[in-house]
């Protein structure tokens, strides 16, 4: 209560910076616990592959159908083994029941999926919901939706794709958002083979496997083993599989060699980091105020010591303070937390919870704690030392390891500042390359939504009717989202291609005029438009296909198919079908067979853009009575590849922004102080003719200089560290120097104006008010 100045900056800054740690703490609590919340979660694991492509290693996630099966069926460690489709390649199912159509996403699964993954089951025997092919297993929120309730459910009918009947077999709790398992309903895996053969070849891949070993399996050995299984079976020697700890790969979802090199875990990192650095920011302020204000107590010290007081009192007066300012701090910030947490959930698209747990509570007063001893040490330790006679005649000055400690402490919370602001700059920057970068087709005004019900098979004949519709301008269909891989294969085969070579190309079936429709880019050749007869055996090239092909003059070239000769009618300018993390990969395109779940690709004019949806959706609906008509601008897709980085992008910039605010408030209190320190110099300077400026000029030149060392220690140590960021992107921004100009230059008029109105302040000050007082 004494001095509130400083009080009210060190509890604010203190509190602000805890705040925002117990954020990033939660945040990254909550991703840690990302598909952890399973049974026997050490037990559970996913079969990946190796796939070797010129020369280097990848992994993929897709296998073979049978390739689960065949592991359970040849190895004793495994308990249980479940296959399922691949996520992106089926699309939001209509469920029929009680007169009611439903749109839902459905997932094709092992009839041991649930003994693997142990969702809660409501209703029916986990062990048994789909050893039946007809059975459907649904969510309590899915049962809701369709029977108004949980209960008595089982045994009840529902149509899929108005096409099928199966019946109800279980009822299990909607997945938590903790699992990267989501879906609303389940089929058996049993019937996807029955009309989906592909499924059961070992020279196809699209599935996903998961498995549950037996409690003290060896992995490393089990790896061993199942290592050549699949060439065995396909013959592929390219292809090996592995197991990997199934909750690892949330936040692990980059391999090399088998080996975690990336994915979540680098932002997980990044934020404990940003965490880490604004605490230290917060504690420097608070340290750096408080031994501040400690150097004007030494006569208090002097007089205590003379009247009795011992050392052993004068460390826990001085330290009962820190820690009582300490404990204030930690109340102000979980309510600050507490206040922001809605918000921060919006930005972080989380449903995080402040649960005062025993885990919680111990690292928020550890950490407060921390700070309050190591506040308080300084003016504990080094004043109550001192010798009272000498704190009483005035005979002691400020030394030099204290102001070095000081200016030290400054320049060191700076230069973290200086740190987040590039890299909140080069995220910033990155974001907007990767979402504003032509990915070589027009993304805008582009409508998509599934060929289902009766428009499948028919895809044509829908196709020509959209295009009387007006504002069409052009519409096609294709079974590639174009917003990541969704088919390829390993066999293509042409003259000079090395027989030991395996090279996978990404393919697009697809209707007539999808390039037109598309906005893509022919290098030469045509493109599939009608008029020119029988394309059946005609292919269309990307130009990374030719390029890794090797092929000179490709138009009119003949190359196989699955052994099937293809004629090579043009060449497409590259094009991303996934983000910019990977580079353009090889792909062909070639028209469309019918055995293919389509997505229907509509350009429609932006001017006249809601009337022309609800003439679709009036024409779709006229091909599928009972049908919800569900679609999704493709703009919108592409940009939610980039969820994350967007995410990131924005809490960094308020993560920057509260470092910044911390930092100027402990320099706003250290310019305090030195103005006072210093009132009986300025009184006698401004005596002696100095003008408000010159006085300004000097005590703000101090703090500039310090700020100055800060950013040249920042430059390189930021340069380096967005250069790594930057490496897990296939294209990227280069880091320019007027990145670091502007920041530095930010940053020093920042302080300029932090620190300028303490120093005019004390510039404007009568000096006689200042010298009489001696």
């Amino acid at each position: 209560m004494k001095d509130r100045q400083f009080t009210l900056l060190n509890l604010l800054g203190l509190s602000t910076g805890l705040a925002c740690a117990l954020l990033i703490f939660l945040w990254v609590r909550d991703e840690m616990s990302f598909d952890k919340i399973f049974d026997h979660d050490d037990q559970v694991f996913q079969l990946l592959e190796h796939k070797k492509t010129n020369g280097t290693v990848g992994v993929s996630e897709e296998s073979s159908g049978p390739l689960s099966e065949t592991i359970a069926a040849q190895a004793p460690e495994v308990q249980y083994a479940a296959a399922i489709a691949p996520p992106d390649w089926f699309q939001r199912f209509t469920l029929t029941a009680d007169s009611k159509n439903i749109k839902a996403v459905g997932q094709y699964t092992g009839k041991d999926y649930f003994n693997i993954f142990s969702f809660p089951f409501l209703e029916g025997d986990r062990a048994k919901v789909l050893v039946d092919k007809n059975s459907i297993v649904i969510s309590d929120q899915l049962a809701k939706r369709l029977f108004g309730s949980t209960d008595h459910v089982i045994g009840k009918t529902i149509r899929v794709q108005h096409d099928k009947d199966f019946y109800v077999s279980g009822v299990f709790e909607q997945p938590a958002y903790h699992s990267s398992q989501q879906f609303d309903f389940v089929l058996s895996f049993e019937y996807l083979k029955d009309i989906q053969s592909w499924v059961t070849s070992w020279n196809n891949t699209g599935p996903r496997h998961y498995i549950k070993l037996k409690k003290g399996t060896d992995v490393n050995a089990f790896n061993q083993r199942i290592a050549g299984l699949v060439t065995r079976n396909s013959g592929d020697s390219t292809r090996s599989a592995f197991a990997a700890h199934f909750s690892d790969l949330y936040l692990h979802d980059v391999h090399s060699m088998g080996s975690k090199t990336g994915g979540r875990i680098e932002y997980v990192r990044l934020f404990s980091l940003i965490a880490a650095f604004i605490v230290a920011i917060a504690c420097i302020n608070f340290m750096n105020l408080s031994t501040a204000k400690a150097s004007r107590r030494l006569k208090e010290v002097g007089i205590k010591k003379v009247v009795g007081a011992g050392r052993a009192q004068l460390v826990f007066q001085f330290l009962s303070e820190s820690l009582l300012l300490t404990f204030f701090a930690i109340i102000v910030a979980i309510l600050l937390a507490w206040l922001l947490l809605p918000q921060f959930n919006n930005l972080t698209g989380k449903q995080i919870k402040i649960e005062l747990g025993s885990n919680l509570i111990l690292s928020i007063l550890g950490i407060g704690l921390l700070t309050g001893f190591l506040a308080g040490s300084y003016p504990a330790l080094y004043l109550s030392g001192f010798n009272p006679l000498a704190i009483l005649k005035g005979k002691m000055k400020t030394s030099f390891a204290e102001l070095a400690a000081r200016k030290g402490l400054v320049v060191f919370q700076f230069t973290l500042s200086m740190i987040l602001i590039v890299a909140v700059t080069v995220i910033y920057q990155q974001v907007q390359y990767i979402q504003s970068m032509n990915p070589g087709y027009n993304k805008e005004n582009i409508v998509r939504f599934d060929a289902e019900g009766s428009i499948h098979h028919t895809e044509e004949t829908f196709i020509t009717a959209l295009k009387k519709i007006p504002g069409v301008t052009n519409a096609s269909f294709t079974f590639n989202n174009m917003v990541g891989r969704n088919f390829g294969t390993y066999g293509l085969d042409w003259t000079g291609k090395d027989p030991n070579a395996a090279i996978y190309f990404e393919g697009f079936g697809s209707g007539y005029e999808f390039t037109e429709t598309m906005g893509m880019k022919l290098a030469e050749g045509r493109s599939f438009v009608k008029g020119f007869g029988n394309d059946s055996n005609k292919i269309m090239l990307n130009e990374s296909a030719v390029k890794v092909m090797n092929l000179k003059n490709p138009v009119g070239k003949i190359i196989r198919l699955y052994d099937k000769p293809m004629e090579v009618i043009g060449v497409v300018k590259d094009f991303h079908f996934e983000s910019l993390h990977e580079p353009v990969k090889p792909s062909y395109m070639m028209i469309a067979n019918e055995d293919r779940l389509y997505k229907i690709m509509v350009r429609v004019q932006p001017e006249h853009e809601q009337s022309t949806l609800a003439r679709i959706q009036a024409l779709y609906e006229s091909y599928n009575p009972g049908f919800p008509f569900d679609y999704i601008f493709l703009d919108e897709a592409y940009h939610k590849q980039y969820t994350t980085e967007a995410r990131v992008s924005t809490l960094s910039k308020y993560f920057a922004g509260l470092a910044i605010l911390i930092s100027c408030l402990g320099l706003f209190g250290l310019a305090a102080f030195t103005a006072q320190r210093r009132q009986k110099e300025i009184g006698v300077r401004k005596v002696i003719g100095a003008s408000v400026s010159n006085i300004t000029t000097m005590l703000s030149a101090e703090f500039l200089k310090l700020v100055f060392v800060a950013v040249l220690i920042a430059f390189p140590i930021s340069w380096w560290a967005m250069s790594q960021w930057l490496q897990g992107f296939a294209y990227r921004i280069n880091i320019g120097a007027d990145i670091f100009l502007l920041s530095g230059i930010a940053v020093m008029l920042i302080t300029l104006l932090t620190v300028s109105y303490q120093a005019i302040r004390a510039a404007l000050a009568n000096p006689v008010k200042s010298l009489r007082a001696e």
